[in-house]
């Protein structure tokens, strides 16, 4: 048997965490002798590297034990496939963040400010338009999720859509975690379950490129603005309209439409 040093040195894992790992239960020493030693086996070295390997994985002690109690292959490749995703996901916004900080060096390098932005805002008419769509109070990361909703109800109730997609922002103020949130596509008139949103006056800027949260809220800003400065006020939810966009297009090809209902 291995003492608690000897354990410790083998799994590059310090005795204060082991004797942790003792506390909560996550790993017990295969023998404790009368004076409190604690002695391990060869065999528990390969249970101390899985439990490291799933902390890399972002597993939490309490899911790392429950699954050490109840071994699941199958539950487990479902438990990291699913911490795949979120990793992909922050990945996803730090290459973003990467990219920004670059542009942002060679401005300063250039004296430029970094937050100048030139928004152009017209303003347009538009027809009373019908809508399907889907609404929930939702995390903003689960965005993409309500957009697959609401094209499986289209596919589910054979709603054809007759333009490309929208989502309206129905909150008075933002809150990422609770947001409430409608996703809609243009249907034909008369279609069971749409609605019709109003028409009328809109201000509106649009956004090349990829689906940026710095770019929407230096879109949004460069409206409100816009909207103060012509003395009108915001008549209703603003929302996007993705005029390209989707899995086939390159994201430097997406074209997004931002549109405020105003009124004097």
């Amino acid at each position: 048997m291995l003492t608690i040093g000897e354990f410790s040195r083998t799994c590059f894992v310090t005795k204060k965490t082991l004797r942790h790992y003792d506390d909560i239960g996550l790993l017990r020493p295969a023998h404790v002798a009368e004076n409190g030693y604690r002695y391990y086996t060869a065999e528990q070295i390969s249970t101390m590297r899985l439990i490291l390997r799933l902390k890399t994985y972002g597993l939490s002690l309490p899911e790392i034990a429950a699954h050490l109690a109840n071994p699941d292959s199958v539950a487990l490749s479902e438990k990291l496939a699913e911490k795949q995703r979120l990793m992909k996901r922050e990945l996803d916004t730090a290459e973003r963040v990467i990219r920004q900080m670059d542009r942002d060096i060679e401005k300063l390098k250039r004296s430029i400010d970094i937050m100048e932005q030139n928004i152009t805002v017209s303003t347009v008419e538009r027809d009373p338009q019908t809508v399907f769509g889907i609404r929930k109070n939702i995390s903003v990361q689960n965005f993409q999720e309500l957009f697959g909703d609401l094209y499986a109800a289209l596919a589910k109730n054979g709603i054809a859509e007759l333009g490309g997609p929208m989502a309206f922002y129905h909150d008075e103020d933002f809150n990422a975690e609770h947001t409430d949130i409608e996703v809609a596509v243009p249907v034909a008139k008369g279609t069971a379950g749409s609605h019709e949103i109003a028409g009328g006056l809109h201000a509106y800027s649009t956004l090349a490129g990829p689906y940026d949260s710095d770019a929407f809220t230096a879109i949004y800003a460069g409206i409100m603005q816009w909207i103060e400065e012509n003395g009108y006020h915001v008549a209703s939810s603003p929302f996007d309209v993705y005029v390209k966009g989707g899995p086939e297009v390159d994201p430097q090809d997406y074209l997004t439409e931002v549109y405020f209902p105003i009124a004097k």
